[in-house]
């Protein structure tokens, strides 16, 4: 009537267990009263069974044997889904019909134990075991006995299970282990020489000898009695383990590799060693031969997430972007709403130029995610770099930015600049002021942002308030190096307040000695007030740390020109020539370029 379950996995589940301490967690004064709401849909569960079973006369053994099937199939139901408290309530209302129903006493027995109600379990087990000395009920009960640290009951249990079954491979090693565990090592290898001498072939033997030989630290014991395992049994997985995981320790990590690929070769789908042979390829750095392993592990647990999606960041890393998209797109089907694996297919689809998949992704990031912000910012730079093409494309990105940075504060400094970039670069200087006057009041806009919305004034002739914004800025911050040279070389320019300016770029220097661009502008001044000795020292510097800079190589041609250097000052215009990226910059070298051979005529007569 009843189907019948595996206990010995049962049994390593307490082993692994035993030991372990609980989590020490603070009471909650409510439930501390009425219960967690587990508790009491378990007390209104155990109240419905009461009720419903003191309803059925004692009599009536046809309406109690029905009421026990019921139930005792709910029970069953309950175990497969790992409601272990119903389980153990619909197998304790069966027993109160079926009272001496030993296999429903053992299902029983074993929710119990899921509980971690041990004291209970150990009692209805130690009467089943009396009564029927059955071989897996004693092993469940030495492991609970051990559980319980109860090492003696646990051997006892054990010595009279190998009594009845000398061949009990479980109650061999299991005891064999407990006599290592209090040192008994000899007690413990008389009994496996014992037992494999009764069942000959078993390479489990071997490998235990192999387990208490490293306890004891005989580590070379150890790797003998794993070898001598896996010639008995090439396929026994926790030899190939034991021997790999000692050369691992030993940074043997080729050994380790022979150990598991030569067992692959007889096991293709042994789960453990695959697993060892990818962490050891990734701590190698070796990613390409991390591949395929991990592609056969995870076809074998395809449940395993975490494993997907680490392989598909290595097909990413390894350019096999096809390949990552469906990984990603396998695990976006288990977790649909995984902001991270959104993202990541939003970059994949990026980084193979197709925009729209790639904004269609990052789009569905939730907005209470860490990586929105992160998602809307590379919308918009898909967006403006469309446009830059696309010239028809831009309202897109135009509304775009409208959309998110009317909606989201924490966008919208962000947002409103970017699309202040694009307008500059367009030429159109006003529209990208007018995007930075948007947001120059709101908290997030910082000194980057002030320094860059006084640079777009002052490329529109809007000097006074340029100086306004920066002058602000050094209120704020007096040691910023960028506002100092910029406010220092705007005075320059424009012949004004000329101590004060060199006093700007000097302490500019000062904070910053090898950036390029503000020694340019020392040199600058040092060229507009002709001192051109000490103009050539720091732009000759400048041109040093940034030489491929055309305004930098152009001022130095300038100052050679005036040293009448002729032919050091073509050599520098050739060179910015040589540098320009855009007809405007290239034009103005050869303006400067075509005076210099005026000048050179004379010479040349």
């Amino acid at each position: 009537m009843f189907k019948k379950i595996s206990y010995l996995l049962l049994i390593v589940n307490l082993y692994s267990c035993s030991g372990v301490k609980k989590k020490v967690s603070v009471i909650d004064p409510l439930k501390a009263i009425v219960g967690s709401e587990k508790d009491l849909s378990k007390f209104s569960l155990q109240e419905k069974l009461e009720r419903e079973f003191n309803s059925i006369p004692v009599s009536n053994k046809t309406r109690l044997s029905f009421f026990a099937d019921e139930i005792y199939m709910k029970g069953s139901d309950a175990s497969l889904r790992g409601d272990s408290e119903s389980a153990a309530l619909f197998f304790e209302y069966v027993l109160k019909v079926k009272k001496n129903d030993e296999y429903v006493e053992k299902r029983y027995a074993v929710e119990l134990i899921r509980l971690n109600k041990l004291a209970e379990a150990k009692k209805i087990l130690s009467s089943l075991y009396k009564s029927e000395e059955s071989e897996k009920v004693g092993l469940i009960l030495a492991g609970v006995h051990t559980a319980l640290r109860e090492k003696r009951e646990a051997q006892l249990v054990y010595l009279s299970i190998l009594k009845k079954y000398p061949t009990s491979e479980e109650a061999c090693v299991f005891l064999a282990k407990s006599y290592s565990l209090e040192s008994k090592f000899k007690k413990s290898f008389k009994l496996l020489n014992k037992c494999e001498r009764s069942a000959k072939g078993k390479a489990i033997y071997s490998f235990y000898r192999g387990k208490i030989e490293i306890a004891r630290g005989n580590i070379r014991a150890a790797e003998k009695n794993f070898k001598r395992s896996l010639k008995i049994d090439p396929t026994y997985q926790q030899s190939a383990i034991g021997l790999g995981a000692i050369y691992e320790e030993e940074k043997k990590f080729t050994k380790a590799l022979e150990v598991y690929e030569k067992f692959l070769k007889e096991s293709p789908n042994a789960y453990g060693v695959l697993k060892n042979i990818i962490q050891i390829y990734f701590a190698l750095g070796k990613y390409e031969r991390v591949i395929p392993f991990a592609e056969r592990l995870s076809n074998i647990d395809s449940s395993d997430l975490n494993l997907k999606v680490r392989l598909g960041i290595l097909y990413a890393d390894s350019k096999r972007y096809d390949d990552a998209k469906g990984i990603f797109k396998e695990i976006l089907s288990a977790v649909p709403k995984s902001d991270k694996v959104l993202y990541y297919l939003g970059t994949l689809y990026q980084q193979t130029g197709e925009f729209d998949s790639a904004v269609t992704y990052y789009s569905k990031v939730p907005e209470e995610s860490s990586l929105f912000h992160e998602s809307n910012i590379q919308i918009a730079q898909i967006l403006q770099a469309s446009a830059i093409e696309q010239k028809e494309t831009r309202n897109k990105l135009v509304s775009f930015v409208d959309e998110r940075a009317g909606k989201h504060s924490t966008l919208r400094v962000e947002l409103r600049v970017m699309l202040a970039g694009f307008y500059e670069n367009e030429g159109e200087l006003h529209g990208a002021v007018a995007e930075m006057e948007k947001v120059k009041d709101e908290k997030s806009f910082n000194e980057g942002h002030e320094y860059y919305f006084a640079a777009l004034l002052e490329k529109t002739n809007r000097f006074d308030r340029a100086k306004e914004v920066i002058e602000k800025l050094l209120v704020k911050n007096p040691e910023n190096p960028h506002a100092l040279n910029f406010l220092g070389y705007s005075l320059l320019e424009r012949g004004i307040e000329l101590d004060r300016a060199l006093k700007l770029i000097t302490k500019a220097v000062e904070l910053k000695p090898d950036d390029g661009y503000i020694r340019d502008s020392l040199g600058w001044f040092y060229y507009k007030t002709g001192d051109y000795e000490k103009a050539l020292v720091e732009i000759k510097k400048a041109w040093t740390l940034v030489s491929t800079d055309v305004v930098i190589t152009k001022h130095l041609a300038m100052v050679y020109t005036k040293l009448k250097d002729f032919r050091k000052a073509k050599e520098f215009y050739v060179e910015a020539l040589n540098n320009c990226k855009v007809e405007s910059e290239r034009q103005d070298v050869l303006k400067e370029l075509s005076g210099l051979e005026k000048l050179r005529l004379p010479a040349s007569r």
